[in-house]
């Protein structure tokens, strides 16, 4: 019997100990027509995942890049609980990531974001797990 409160214990005591690793997260190239020029313009994503010290413990920090084709336009932190919006040029046309913050488990998140390049939208998702990056999981709802 108390082998196995033991053993409970352990399991209980390491899972509360859980931290999202680091790592980066990439969600795969997506080409978007832009309408009113008719131009196609390939636009990838990543999230680099780090720890970074607040008092004496850490934080987990989740920076966003975003590129049309190839040249960064967007980068920036995202919230972990929440939120962000983040702009940017890709020459002359407007490039905004709206992202939300999604708890899938414990010291596990996913952001779904919707990336615009001159109003026109495509989805990318990207997501922090204890085990490093993950594939994401269906879109919410």
């Amino acid at each position: 019997m108390r082998r196995s409160v033991l053993a409970c214990l352990s399991v209980i005591a390491v899972s509360g100990c859980a931290m999202t690793a680091p790592g980066v997260s990439r969600a795969p190239d997506q080409v978007v027509a832009i309408p009113a020029t008719g131009q196609q313009l390939v636009v990838s994503g990543e999230m680099q995942t780090s720890r970074i010290p607040v008092g004496a413990n850490t934080e987990p920090r989740h920076d966003l890049t975003v590129r049309v084709n190839g040249q960064p336009v967007i980068q920036g932190t995202l919230v972990t609980y929440g939120a962000t919006t983040l702009q940017g040029q890709a020459g002359m046309m407007p490039v905004t990531a709206a992202c939300q913050s999604r708890e899938i488990g414990h010291a596990d998140r996913q952001f779904d974001c919707t990336i615009t390049v001159n109003g026109a939208p495509v989805g990318m998702s990207f997501r922090a797990t204890p085990t490093g990056p993950q594939p994401p999981v269906g879109a919410a709802t």
